[in-house]
């Protein structure tokens, strides 16, 4: 098929896939389901039609005993979209096409979306700007020294919370030495905070911690030395367990954990 017979035949939701790849990476036929609220049938044919129009690309990993595929956007696929942006005079995001998957993505963005999905009515994800445009984001407002991997809106039961999200990457090195692995990289999460002379325009500030005991790291250090906003921690193998609206979030100095909601209370 002709790059020009496909784009023609771009319809609205096909748009919307091939913009999301560009924006956020790879992502598979679920994924793509969630975000278009779609079956994932639906998705699948779209994805499969954006394949054979050459717009995206499609890979995964023999090591896979699900034998997912991983969908991304082509460089066909992302001249497509800034042809497309340019003469409308909406801007081009940055490294369109170009940006690796973004680990919040996975773990908080798609799974709220699919929460607002099942409670329509009830709670929304309002808003979600992924790593780049975070990053815009907290330049507008004067603290670049941030590096956030995601901001959000999140609406329920008629209350709001804004948010900025950090996931935990591990040890960071080539060579860390076993003693040093639970508190390795920590540090790099709230820099940027400490450095920060003013309060960070958000309800909270969530931190997606590798394991139990990195988070029990991450806790300490805000009990010695709290931030002017208020912070919670969580882990990845909670969020596998559990939705992330529900109590899953730990704020320094409590024995419990709170609702997503409930953080910025």
């Amino acid at each position: 098929m002709g790059d020009q017979d496909a784009v023609r035949r771009l319809s609205p939701r096909r748009w919307r896939i091939l913009s999301y790849l560009a924006q956020h990476g790879s992502a598979s036929t679920l994924d793509v389901a969630l975000v278009c609220a779609v079956s994932r049938l639906t998705a699948h044919r779209d994805l499969v039609w954006l394949h054979e129009s050459g717009l995206v690309r499609r890979e995964r990993s023999a090591e896979d005993r699900t034998h997912t595929w991983w969908y991304g956007v082509t460089a066909e696929g992302t001249e497509v979209l800034r042809r497309a942006l340019t003469p409308s005079a909406r801007p081009v995001p940055l490294r369109l096409g170009q940006r690796p998957s973004s680990a919040a993505d996975a773990l908080l963005f798609l799974p709220l979306v699919e929460v607002s999905r099942r409670n329509p009515g009830r709670c929304e994800l309002f808003q979600w700007l992924a790593t780049m445009e975070t990053s815009s984001w907290l330049r507008q407002h004067d603290l670049a020294q941030l590096r956030a991997d995601g901001y959000g809106v999140w609406l329920q039961d008629g209350r709001c919370l804004r948010f900025l999200v950090h996931v935990d990457r591990g040890p960071t090195g080539d060579v860390v030495a076993e003693y040093e692995r639970p508190a390795s990289g920590l540090g790099g999460l709230l820099g940027g905070y400490r450095r920060a002379d003013r309060l960070v325009p958000v309800g909270a500030v969530l931190l997606i911690a590798q394991d139990a005991e990195r988070e029990e790291r991450l806790q300490a250090d805000l009990l010695r030395g709290p931030l002017p906003n208020v912070v919670a921690t969580t882990t990845r193998q909670l969020l596998y367990r559990q939705w992330p609206d529900e109590q899953v979030w730990q704020v320094p100095g409590e024995g419990g954990r709170r609702c997503l909601i409930e953080v910025g209370s």
